[in-house]
């Protein structure tokens, strides 16, 4: 099953999945032989500053770390606008990038930010066999929006489902997995 990298995955109303309730998953990338997406509304409990501190730099801001997945979950990147790039920085469509590197850590201590930016702890990924698994496994089927809006990606977490839920109800293009 090959999804368009920059859309979103939304657990559907009546699928409160017991891994990911609510769950809204921006892919970021597709390719034939694995899917990889950032799950955008769960919190990991840790801040930007404390793990910037376990590299001895100082982070003044207690930015919010989010879990982005169970898929290398000590590995930090960084979902953001497209006007900041770094060495290691893909993009995944909707004006967004996610980069993951040293060296975005060092932009950033420097003041060099892109306008928007959001941290993660790993990623989600499938086989295509397991994503098919996962979606067929599930009460209801998962919903896709092809083209979501900057504003749901940016949204606050206990915003992010109900908002991705609204734009699945008005967008004439989203579909059922």
């Amino acid at each position: 099953m090959l999804l368009r990298q920059g859309s979103v995955l939304v657990a559907h109303p009546r699928n409160h999945l017991r891994e990911h309730p609510n769950s809204v998953v921006l892919v970021t990338e597709s390719t034939p032989n694995s899917t990889m997406g950032l799950l955008l509304n769960k919190p990991s409990g840790a801040t930007l500053q404390e793990l910037m501190r376990q590299k001895n730099v100082d982070w003044p801001w207690p930015t919010p770390v989010y879990a982005g997945g169970d898929v290398n979950p000590t590995a930090l990147v960084m979902l953001h606008t497209t006007e900041f790039s770094s060495s290691n920085t893909m993009y995944v469509g909707n004006n967004l990038a996610i980069s993951s590197d040293n060296l975005m850590l060092e932009k950033l201590e420097m003041g060099a930010h892109p306008h928007w930016y959001r941290m993660f702890l790993g990623c989600m990924g499938w086989m295509p066999i397991d994503l098919a698994q996962e979606i067929k496994r599930s009460n209801a089927p998962w919903l896709m929006l092809d083209t979501p809006s900057l504003k749901l990606i940016q949204s606050a977490e206990n915003k992010t489902w109900r908002r991705a839920i609204d734009e699945c109800s008005q967008n004439t293009f989203a579909d059922y997995f």
